[in-house]
């Protein structure tokens, strides 16, 4: 790979002749200035020459930043980046939301269940009333007249007593129930949107994989500047400071300077 050095356009081919200005090693189709007959420098004059020489050096500290801020921004992607597997892969509801019936059902067949249970102790407890009334055979018209009315009371009564402890748990049950699945809901939505923010945040790092192996991509373009281990964005900088205070002419100088 080469630079054209009247332009700075990166060459795929050393000495090749440029396709954007036409600029040729040789002096061959050189624009104006550049490569003719008149001395100086490679045949050219020496104020040609000045400016060929320092477009040459323009050229190359642009490529050197460039590659400096690729390799800067792939060194702080490297700490920001997490494996993709952390995150979730879509971004639907896993947390599913309960209804009303999930917690209540319990409390209401408790609540009938009790409410039955107590109907019939009630209702034993009048038939073994009849029964001990039967056992009397001296028991006059309105002392049957009064069992039959605490039968009756009392198969009524154990009614209302057991629908009002029926109501009661039902009731007790219909509060409780909301209250479970509103804060069973709540903790599902909490659930939910932090899923959500991961998922999020895995198409973030997803973009920062793609930046970061784009970069990789565009520096192959610039790893021949420098040796491989001065292919760090501080070394590099440093060497970019010595070719823009004059310091160096050529990134083999910098680095010599540089030690």
């Amino acid at each position: 790979m080469d630079t054209c050095k009247a332009c700075g356009t990166i060459l795929p081919f050393s000495g090749m002749k440029c396709p954007k200005c036409g600029f040729a090693k040789d002096g061959a189709g050189a624009p104006a200035g550049f490569g003719g007959p008149a001395g100086g420098f490679g045949g050219t004059s020496t104020a040609a020459a000045a400016r060929m020489f320092n477009t040459d050096k323009h050229v190359l500290t642009m490529n050197l930043t460039k590659f400096r801020d690729l390799l800067a921004e792939n060194e702080e992607l490297k700490t920001m980046i997490r494996p993709q597997s952390e995150f979730p892969s879509s971004d639907e509801q896993i947390y599913k939301k309960r209804s009303l019936m999930k917690f209540f059902w319990p409390f209401l067949v408790g609540g009938i269940g009790a409410g039955f249970v107590i109907y019939l102790i009630s209702i034993l407890i009048s038939l073994s009333t009849v029964t001990t009334a039967a056992t009397q055979p001296s028991l006059t018209a309105q002392q049957a007249q009064t069992y039959t009315s605490h039968v009756t009371a009392g198969v009524y009564g154990g009614y209302i007593v057991a629908m009002a402890v029926a109501l009661a748990i039902i009731f007790l049950g219909l509060w409780l129930s909301r209250k479970k699945r509103d804060a069973f809901n709540g903790n599902a939505d909490l659930m939910n949107r932090m899923a959500s923010e991961r998922y999020q945040k895995g198409l973030k790092n997803e973009r920062m994989i793609d930046i970061y192996q784009d970069n990789l991509a565009n520096m192959k373009r610039y790893e021949d500047l420098v040796p491989a281990e001065y292919q760090t964005s501080e070394k590099l900088t440093q060497i970019i400071e010595c070719l823009k205070e004059e310091k160096a002419e050529t990134v083999e100088e910098a680095i010599a300077l540089l030690g």
